[in-house]
């Protein structure tokens, strides 16, 4: 589910920047948006101006939210299988923009701000793609999204200088947006219970 939804994002933002460009010799699909970690389990920086933007995922948030009701799925032997209600998450993303030319940075970053400006909400209506790497929906279930909304993420400078740190690098330009809201909904279960088949009404 989360790997479907960077993967559409980062297939959404890299035409959308190869179509604003109109560069082809610096700007065509395959090597503007990437998808990985900006640093290595070993602290090596893990950007190279071969792409323009990085995206990573950097936290992961509860939406929390009152009233939320189990769900009942029926079972071939006509019981029912009783499943938690759906975690609703929010995702937090880093757009890092590097490039050895540092006016190219700031113009490829504009370029992500552009994008969320003008595509702030994908809908599986308006948007067919958006569970194109999804292969098995049928048995996978849990990795389809319905929708998704992007919010600009205004850091302070010491939040910025905490995330920065996290990551054991130099500050890049760079943008956190927040993704609202991913639902993670797991299908199988252990809890069965037996259906009502009578009512009894007993008068006073």
């Amino acid at each position: 589910m989360i790997r479907t939804a960077l993967q559409f994002i980062q297939s959404e933002l890299e035409a959308y920047m190869v179509s604003r460009e109109n560069d082809p010799g610096s700007y065509k699909t395959g090597n503007v948006v990437d998808l990985k970690p900006i640093v290595l389990p070993n602290g090596n920086i893990n950007i190279t101006d071969s792409t323009h933007v990085t995206i990573m995922l950097v936290n992961i948030e509860e939406e929390r939210r009152e009233g939320k009701q189990a769900y009942y799925l029926p079972t071939p032997d006509k019981k029912y299988l009783r499943l938690n209600p759906p975690v609703e998450i929010d995702l937090f993303l880093l757009f890092v923009a590097n490039n050895s030319d540092y006016p190219t940075a700031l113009r490829d970053l504009s370029d992500v701000i552009g994008f969320f400006q003008s595509h702030a909400v994908f809908d599986s209506q308006g948007y067919p793609s958006l569970n194109a790497s999804v292969t098995d929906a049928v048995n996978k279930p849990w990795q389809l999204i319905d929708r998704l909304s992007f919010k600009l993420v205004s850091l302070t400078f010491e939040q910025q200088n905490n995330l920065w740190g996290m990551l054991s690098s130099k500050y890049m330009p760079s943008a956190v947006y927040r993704v609202k809201l991913l639902t993670a909904f797991e299908t199988k279960g252990n809890d069965v219970v037996t259906s009502v088949s009578e009512l009894d009404f007993v008068e006073n």
